[in-house]
């Protein structure tokens, strides 16, 4: 017999590693897009290509 309070904690326990792992994920992609733009900017020598990718994450009216 399966208890309910136990079985609720390991899907609370498995919820909140799944919520970690994801804002994880989602930062080292943040970081990423952000270090090939200093890579750009500081190859360039210009904030042109900052400026680039701002302009296409505008919404489009």
């Amino acid at each position: 017999m399966v208890d309910i309070l136990s079985y609720s904690l390991v899907m609370v326990t498995c919820f909140c590693f799944g919520l970690i792992v994801s804002f994880q994920i989602a930062h080292i992609h943040y970081a990423r897009k952000l270090t090939t733009l200093v890579r750009r900017s500081i190859s360039t020598k210009t904030i042109a290509p900052v400026l680039a990718e701002y302009e296409t994450l505008k919404p489009r009216k």
